[in-house]
């Protein structure tokens, strides 16, 4: 950084921007070396670099010195750069001499310099106010602690990455979860009592951070333009209480009053995603019309349904944020159980359950009609975790059930592949297989079960009371006299998973129940023998399922109830 910078920034803010000058460096030549050339991040970041100071010559130099450059291997870089159509600023490269913007004419950085003084509240330390791990002495103050310094170093750092444009933001949000988490950090206690999972709390402490000092540098441009006036951003999907306000011109002081600018709740509050620009009465043009706002706003409290359950947009749109958290809390189990030697079995489980929210995610997004932001999901920045297959694929018979159920390794395979081949088509959860001794009709049950931790499960149980070599015959037989949908060992399991299928979103014992006391109700007759003399909704589902897989007639009614059911678990 030039002296004449230094001079006029205070000395921690000038640190802050050492280290990013430092950091934008390195990242612009790990660039260079891995493509071989000036990327076009590289060179969006070269210019960011002016924008902090360096001149041109400043910069080759840093360049040539990283890379270990001759003077002629330069000019080759910057003329590939030169000759580009979209090349920001080719001046960089074309001129090499000392001169730079002075800090006096250097409107940019006195503007997110500004914002960030005014935004840390004067002290220069936590630019993001985040409270984690503050300390609360029950006078009304809070204390920050080593630790919070620590974690507040992390996030300004992020902050000034975003702020000066260097980075974008889920590349900086990835780092500093990573950063964070290699330091030991799982959990960001407040003072409050309060404790978030430390993606999480990052995300929502950057995010707000970055957010408020952007509403700094608005309120500095619309001091220089003289309006009191901002137009507040409108997005799809704000909170309801936020929808009342967003997209409309307000003055300053209704920021505060209409808006609650300042609160946490409010405009620029926890995981607000508004912005607001300076507004010009009388030559300024509205962006969002009141007729265009209300318009939206019916069309997005227009309730989607999935899965017996209606969300409108901004519904829709929290349910996504749940999944995502869900899954990266999955994502660590699964590293955990990994790192500390667990069996084989039950990591591969618990891949299989990672993989199955991802697919669920995937269906539920598409159903809503909204953007995969796998992005959050991915924070941990520690790749695939299910790897390029489902693992739920990979569960088989166990031998010793396999044995205790009296199967030869030819019906083992042939019922491991019908699990697998109906895997292949349906996010399936099927948590255990075994063995027991069931009624002599009984070939195969399905049922739900609540594990130690409380956990809704599903098991399949083979029946040990039969013998399974001629068994097919039997099945053919069966299905000819239409006494059942299913002709072989495939049909049947997928009979079996229609019967875990419509369950495989129930939390508790008691949504459990009340789903499996309605599908028992919506019984269809006329779909095979067994089903009607059943009377049971459930039986009439399993083979209405088996039916349509083999592209058979099945009545529209128990069609309708495929597709609210079982369908919505169909991989895309």
């Amino acid at each position: 950084m030039k002296n004449d910078y230094k001079e006029q920034i205070p000395n921690k803010i000038a640190a802050r921007y050492q280290n990013l000058e430092d950091w934008i460096m390195q990242d612009i030549v790990r660039r260079i070396q891995k493509a071989g050339e000036i990327t076009s991040t590289a060179d969006w970041q070269i210019n960011r670099l002016q924008i902090l100071g360096y001149s041109s010559e400043d910069i080759e130099k840093e360049i040539k010195t990283a890379l270990d450059a001759s003077y002629p291997e330069m000019f080759e870089l910057y003329d590939e750069v030169i000759n580009w159509e979209y090349v920001r600023n080719k001046g960089v490269y074309e001129q090499i001499n000392a001169e730079y913007i002075p800090f006096e004419q250097n409107k940019q950085l006195q503007q997110i310099t500004n914002a960030i003084i005014e935004q840390s509240l004067s002290d220069l330390e936590n630019v993001t106010r985040s409270m984690g791990f503050y300390l609360d002495y029950g006078n009304g103050k809070k204390v920050m602690t080593p630790l919070s310094q620590v974690y507040a170093k992390y996030l300004d750092a992020a902050c000034m990455d975003i702020v000066s444009g260097s980075f974008d933001y889920n590349s900086v949000l990835r780092r500093t979860v990573t950063q964070l988490t290699n330091s030991g950090l799982r959990k960001i206690d407040y003072a409050s009592g309060r404790a978030d999972r430390v993606d999480v709390a990052a995300r929502r402490a950057v995010l707000t951070g970055v957010s408020q000092i952007a509403g700094k540098i608005s309120e500095y441009n619309a001091n220089k333009l003289g309006t009191e006036f901002f137009e507040v951003a409108w997005h799809a999907g704000a909170r309801p209480t936020h929808s009342v306000w967003q997209g409309q011109v307000w003055s300053k002081q209704e920021l505060y009053d209409v808006c609650g600018l300042g609160t946490v709740t409010g405009l620029l509050g926890a995981n607000c995603y508004h912005e607001y620009y300076p507004f010009i009465p009388g030559i300024s043009e509205r962006n969002w019309t009141d007729e265009w706002l209300t318009e939206q706003n019916r069309l997005e409290n227009e309730p989607k349904e999935f899965r017996d359950k209606q969300y409108t947009l901004y519904e829709a749109k929290q349910r996504q944020r749940q999944m995502e958290t869900a899954m990266r809390a999955q994502r660590e189990n699964v590293r955990l159980l990994q790192s500390g030697g667990a069996d084989p079995q039950e990591v591969m489980i618990q891949k299989a359950k990672y993989q199955g929210q991802l697919n669920d995610y995937t269906v539920f997004s598409r159903k809503m009609g909204l953007k995969e932001e796998r992005e959050r999901i991915y924070l941990d920045m520690r790749g695939r975790v299910a790897g390029n297959y489902n693992a739920k694929m990979k569960i088989s018979i166990p031998d010793s059930v396999a044995k205790n159920a009296g199967l030869s390794k030819e019906i083992k395979y042939k019922i491991d592949q019908a699990i697998r081949k109906l895997n292949s088509e349906y996010t399936i959860y099927l948590d255990m297989i075994e063995s027991g001794k069931l009624s002599a009709g009984d070939i195969f049950v399905t049922g739900g079960y609540i594990d130690m931790d409380g956990v809704l499960k599903h098991s399949l149980i083979i029946n040990s009371n039969r013998d399974f070599q001629n068994l097919e015959k039997q099945m053919k037989s069966r299905y000819n006299k239409k006494i059942m949908a299913g002709k072989n060992f495939e049909d049947y399991i997928a009979h079996e998973m229609a019967h875990i299928m419509p369950f495989q979103n129930c939390v508790t014992a008691t949504e459990y129940k009340e789903l499996n006391a309605k599908i028992k109700s919506q019984f269809v007759a006329g779909i095979s023998k067994y089903a009607d003399k059943t009377k049971d909704g459930r039986e009439s589902l399993a083979e209405a399922f088996v039916r349509y897989r083999n592209g058979e007639k099945i009545p529209d009614e128990a069609r309708k109830l495929i597709k609210k059911y079982i369908l919505p678990w169909r991989r895309i």
